[in-house]
């Protein structure tokens, strides 16, 4: 559907719904809707997959409120946060997301293995170096690189912005207030986790085995990375 479709469509659903329910939608609708930092497609995407569910769930006996929490305001604004961030939010989402960190953080180690190995040729070598890695240092780089893509999206997100948990903060959010970028128990999470994948990769690297690629080896692997993430994890609507 383009999105003079999905907009049509989010508000036939719209009529669909109970009267508690409609009045929720209308408020989540308008804050997306005057989100500027958002393209029209991705809004109307948004407001669709809103009002699936909430009709969804309307037919189970669930009300909006009780799905998405009792201020729409609140919900809105950690999933447009989300959707500048590109966090994911569904699972089919996490799971590509998980994914394409590691991978893309592979794919790029193997480019910095086929530079070394040709610049040693291209600068006085005899030969192109080879480069031998273990199996578990590329899976320690791998954790630790979700562990960093997510502690910079956490603290760097436009989502840091309140970390007033009295209810009437959570009702009502100011969106004028300063912004605190830095939660010191998530850090000291994030710092933990880290710390347990380090040890993890250690363990790993003692254990699995060793191999040996060539810079014309990386290369191809680097290549296979790139298109992979072309293809496969570039498509992500904004």
């Amino acid at each position: 559907m383009n999105t003079q479709e999905k907009a049509a469509r989010v508000t036939q659903l719209s009529q669909q719904m109970n009267q508690g329910n409609t009045a929720y939608f209308q408020e989540m609708s308008q804050y997306i809707r005057k989100e500027d930092e958002i393209s029209a497609a991705r809004k109307e995407e948004l407001l669709l997959e809103l009002a699936q569910r909430i009709i969804k769930n309307e037919r189970k006996g669930i009300s909006a409120e009780q799905l998405f929490g009792a201020s729409p305001f609140v919900y809105c604004v950690q999933l447009i946060d989300d959707v500048k961030m590109r966090r994911p939010r569904t699972l089919k989402e996490k799971i590509k997301y998980y994914i394409m960190i590691p991978w893309a953080t592979v794919t790029w180690v193997f480019f910095i293995f086929m530079i070394t190995g040709f610049f040693a040729k291209w600068f006085g070598g005899d030969k192109l170096a080879n480069t031998t890695i273990n199996s578990g240092t590329l899976l320690l780089i791998a954790g630790l690189a979700i562990v960093l893509i997510e502690s910079l999206t956490r603290f760097l997100g436009p989502g840091q912005n309140n970390n007033d948990d009295t209810p009437a903060a959570a009702e009502s959010p100011d969106p004028l207030k300063p912004r605190k970028f830095f939660d010191m128990r998530a850090f000291g999470l994030y710092l933990i986790i880290a710390l347990i994948v380090v040890a993890a990769g250690l363990l790993l690297n003692r254990i699995m085995p060793s191999f040996t690629v060539t810079p014309w080896q990386s290369l191809i692997i680097f290549v296979i990375g790139l298109l992979g993430q072309v293809f496969i994890f570039g498509r992500r609507s904004k």
